[in-house]
């Protein structure tokens, strides 16, 4: 019997602070999850460092960082549909090594971001990153279209769906931290003064007033060090040669498939700049795009996010992972999946909305199978989907 599991990136936060077992949390249970970390060789010439004087955040920056950003979106939860229902929670797992930083949407629960140690303890984490990494976890329940279509919530009875891994980046940058750091001052016009003049110039021509170039400025900074972090956790995962992202190097590829998934290093500092220097921010409690048939790439979701982005310029999204003009397919009549038999081949047919319709044939003599709860997958003859061998 094969067994499916869906997996999504989602947010939380929280205003208040409990602790259980080696964990903190705000209104959540023991599920989690974990990504294998460890430590990279840094390069000798230091690019895209931390700034002298960072650090890592304490379990009580951590703790407050979430509190600040939870308070921030609380009140888009509270509106979700069906409203008053909906909340946004969090918890750090301190006995955890594992590093890890994930949401969880489920029907029936709040809205939650789970975070290990081993995640605020990873190489180049600090505060600043720690605080933008919450802000992407944040971006998967708020920040809308694109959405994460294998997980979608067909029926938006959970309120949001998950947003994809380029548009959490997008929305991290572009709304999340402007809000979190508007009012430190003092701190944002330091980051601005550390940029390189190119770096400097980005914010000075998005934004016309000093108080708010100091924000990008700011933004950009830590956007370049997560750049750093994102890369080392990349070459953990699949070992490569380390090359980290620059302002300097944007990645040129164009796809033609918006990518739901992480793109690469330098597309996602690409994304975080973007974000930075667009001045189109999101205002009141919607959820961008969070519209019948909800979660899908649809034109109806396309258009009802539209406002809540920069379309063209440097704050647009990359086309390294964005597509803005896909051409949509009609799945309703052929469903998701479904077992076909050709010439006497069995197989399964997939319909995407933005990927059109493909297929995958079974081996040898296997034969397609649909299980009750909607999967088609290759199968033994002797084997049942629900129950295992016959």
């Amino acid at each position: 019997m094969k067994i499916y599991v869906i997996l999504a990136s989602s947010a939380l936060l929280s205003a208040c602070t409990g602790e259980v077992d080696g964990v903190s949390a705000h209104g959540t249970d023991d599920d989690s999850a974990a990504i294998l970390g460890g430590t990279v060789d840094a390069p000798a010439d230091g690019a895209g460092a931390p700034p002298s004087g960072a650090h890592p955040p304490t379990r009580e920056e951590a703790e407050a960082i979430l509190d600040r950003v939870v308070a921030l979106y609380q009140d888009h939860a509270a509106a979700a549909n069906p409203a008053g229902t909906h909340k946004i929670s969090w918890r750090i797992d301190w006995d955890s090594d594992a590093v890890s930083a994930h949401v969880l949407l489920k029907r029936g629960e709040d809205w939650i971001i789970e975070v290990s140690k081993g995640w605020l303890t990873a190489p180049s984490m600090t505060t600043e990153v720690f605080a933008l990494t919450m802000c992407h976890e944040m971006g998967h329940f708020i920040g809308g279209f694109p959405f994460k279509t294998s997980g979608r919530d067909s029926t938006g009875a959970l309120g949001t769906s998950v947003a994809a891994e380029g548009q959490a980046d997008y929305f991290a940058t572009k709304d999340c931290l402007p809000r979190l750091w508007a009012n430190e001052t003092e701190a944002n016009a330091a980051a601005f003064a550390e940029l390189d003049p190119s770096a400097r110039e980005r914010c000075s021509t998005a934004y016309s007033d000093l108080a708010s170039q100091q924000l990008c400025g700011r933004i950009l900074r830590a956007s370049l060090q997560t750049g750093r972090l994102y890369e080392e956790q990349a070459v953990l995962q699949a070992p490569r040669e380390l090359v980290y992202p620059r302002f300097d190097t944007p990645d040129t590829t164009e796809v033609a498939v918006t990518k739901e998934g992480h793109p690469e290093s330098q597309c996602r500092l690409d994304t975080l700049v973007a974000g930075a220097v667009c001045s189109v921010k999101a205002t009141g409690t919607e959820i961008p795009g969070f519209v019948p048939p909800y979660g899908e790439y649809s034109a109806a979701s396309q258009e009802a996010a539209r406002p809540f982005a920069c379309q063209t310029g440097a704050g647009a999204r990359p086309r390294c992972w964005f597509q803005p003009d896909p051409v949509v397919t009609d799945c309703s009549e052929l469903g998701e999946q479904a077992c076909v038999v050709e010439d006497g081949a069995h197989g399964v047919r997939y319909c995407g909305t933005t990927t059109g319709v493909s297929y995958y044939w079974c081996f040898g003599d296997e034969v397609c199978k649909t299980s009750r709860d909607g999967f088609s997958d290759c199968y033994d003859p002797d084997v049942d989907p629900d129950e295992g061998s016959f």
